[in-house]
């Protein structure tokens, strides 16, 4: 009998233990990593490691992508680029547990304007549970067959995953299924009884963890004691707290005479938390806690983004009490993509039917005066592109590919101060002139210090995406297609601040992209390569690592990512997919 399974020999090792990175061999038997370093032995399979690095399975530490398992298994956009495990259940909405009504599960909500047609927003985004399961037969031929975190588990896993899952319950799920649709109050201390005890029958289920989503419904209407009392339900679990912070405040009815939020005291608040409570606090998606008008200089954004460190980690007593993930938002087009420059004016799109069709009304004066007005009203809420709640809207949408001559690679803001004109008007006439104009959104975050929230001792990435194949896009008008973070989001870590920028050592994006997140969610086994830990393994093509995925088309998985392995399975060889599904529920230890 062969001693391994599989022997990766003559890897360049950064196993995430805090060693330098060494030349040696990987034995792998069943899941686990049965070797390291000078490795001698049979085995069924060997792998020429020579010229590639081995580093440690990717964990993206903010995802959503458990809303997509069941509908892609394969996990293709994640799995491509390295991610071996996800936490998931995030900004406060989790699978279950489900009450009398539920969310449109995955790939159902593509036919929410089907089922409950609307022009700006939905009257509710939450139907009877029987209803559903209505909707998922006739569209997918399947149905939901669980109500708790638990049988969702066994749901995935006799599906057959490709990838890990690590759970969070959500809050806001808690939430609806206790309060319904009267959510929108302080809720009284009976309700709060019900949800500890959804809060306790998931975690003894297996969940990790609770995330809220304090700037969404239901969560936003919560009282700051309600939420203390419920992340101090973790305490005797040993979970983790992953707040999606009061930052924006709710995101409806938003009009430019709406409150801004002081985002630093929605740090604070959950902070507080952490101290009343003693349960360990994950921050997701952080940003700065103080918003610079007009956009500062580097040195100024370099001390505000300390600033923002130092009031977020100053009450922790352990570097892993309080931690973070960010998102890669330097990625112009990493996040969201408007592949149309007309597609945040969905609206109308949906009512006229087509592009060409919006572009014709769009000459017309008070048909633009309608839109302006629905901005103006908050009748729409486009967080980047509204011109009425973000001044500096014009400065975050480029023109990729216009048939209009001389636009292609400015920006909005650009064309109109050529044009001198109101940008607002500038972005109508555009897709007047051509409505098939390519654009794309970005947040205007100071690039330059943007490595510091990887390089910092607390910080990992989150990529807040799903997962999808190669191949999606929205039914809507709109056509929406994922962002190249969806793609390529943990490479281009590699990429940019290793290997171009050098502002981050290959040891320390391994911290950030596998160790810290196995650390901060206790992953036992993961995040590094040692012996008896689970063989989650990534061999890179360093030197030739390549970002295909472009603004125009996000949709191509990277080169470079030669070999996947997940609990010991490769699930991707030569930059293939195997189609194999080793992934599991990473049940709280």
């Amino acid at each position: 009998m062969a001693e391994f399974d599989i022997l990766i020999e003559n890897a360049s090792i950064i196993d995430g233990t805090g060693k330098k990175e060494y030349k040696g061999s990987i034995g792998v038997k069943a899941d686990k990593v049965a070797a390291v370093g000078d490795v001698k032995g049979d085995a069924v399979r060997t792998i020429d490691a020579k010229g590639l690095k081995a580093l440690p399975g990717f964990i993206d530490a903010h995802s959503h992508a458990e809303r997509m398992l069941l509908f892609y298994p394969l996990a293709q956009s994640h799995i491509m680029q390295g991610i071996t495990t996800f936490v998931g259940g995030q900004c406060g909405g989790s699978p279950a547990p489900i009450a009398e009504k539920v969310g449109l599960p995955g790939l159902l909500s593509d036919y929410m304007i089907e089922f409950a047609p609307y022009k700006y927003r939905p009257e509710t985004r939450r139907f009877p549970f029987e209803q559903v399961n209505e909707w998922m037969k006739e569209k997918f031929g399947w149905t939901i067959d669980y109500r708790t975190m638990g049988e969702f588990f066994e749901t995935v896993e006799a599906k057959g995953v490709s990838i890990n899952y690590a759970p969070l319950v959500g809050h806001g799920s808690i939430r609806s299924a206790v309060m319904g649709e009267d959510y929108k109050r302080h809720s009284t201390q009976e309700e709060r009884g019900e949800m500890h005890e959804y809060i306790h029958q998931a975690m003894k289920e297996g969940c990790i963890g609770m995330s809220t989503g304090m700037d969404y419904d239901p969560d936003v209407f919560a009282s700051r004691e309600e939420i203390t009392e419920a992340v101090a339900q973790l305490k005797e679990y040993g979970g983790i707290y992953c707040p999606h912070w009061f930052r924006t405040g709710r995101r409806i009815g938003v009009t430019a005479s709406t409150p801004v939020p002081d985002r630093i005291q929605g740090i604070l608040d959950e902070v507080e938390t952490h101290k009343a409570t003693g349960v360990r606090l994950h921050f997701a998606h952080l940003t700065t806690g103080w918003d610079v008008r007009p956009r500062p200089p580097d040195s100024i954004a370099k001390s505000v983004l300390e600033a923002t460190f130092d009031a977020t980690v100053g009450a922790a007593k352990d570097p892993l009490d309080i931690t973070w993930d960010a998102i890669p938002f330097m990625v112009r087009g990493g996040f969201s993509v408007m592949p149309y420059l007309c597609s945040s004016l969905a609206p109308w799109l949906r009512e006229l039917g087509s592009r060409e069709a919006l572009g014709k009304w769009l000459k017309v004066k008070d048909f633009r005066e309608e839109i302006k007005d629905a901005f103006k009203t908050g009748k729409l809420y486009v967080r980047a592109s509204n011109p009425y709640i973000n001044p500096k809207f014009a400065e975050g949408i480029v023109v990729l590919k216009s048939k209009s001559p001389g636009l292609d690679g400015k920006t909005l803001a650009q064309i109109a101060a050529e044009r001198e004109n109101d940008p607002v008007d500038t972005w109508f006439d555009i897709i007047a002139e051509d409505p098939d104009t390519r654009g794309v959104t970005f947040m205007m975050m100071n690039e330059k210090h943007y490595y510091m929230y990887y390089k910092h001792p607390s910080g990992m990435l989150g990529l807040d995406t799903v997962f999808y194949d190669d191949k999606r896009e929205s039914p809507e008008p709109t056509r929406s297609i994922p962002g190249i973070n969806y793609y390529s989001g943990f490479p281009i870590i590699y990429d940019r601040f290793v290997k171009k920028e050098k502002v981050l050592t290959l040891q320390e994006a391994v911290q950030a992209t596998s160790t810290r997140a196995a650390k901060v969610h206790k992953l036992e086994g993961r995040g590094v390569i040692a012996e008896g830990g689970y063989a989650d393994i990534v061999l890179m093509d360093y030197e030739n690592l390549e970002i295909r995925s472009t603004e125009l088309e996000p949709r191509q998985h990277p080169g470079g990512i030669l070999y996947v392995l997940v609990n010991g399975v490769p699930v991707v060889e030569e930059c293939r997919h195997t189609g194999a599904t080793p992934g599991r529920v990473l049940r709280r230890a």
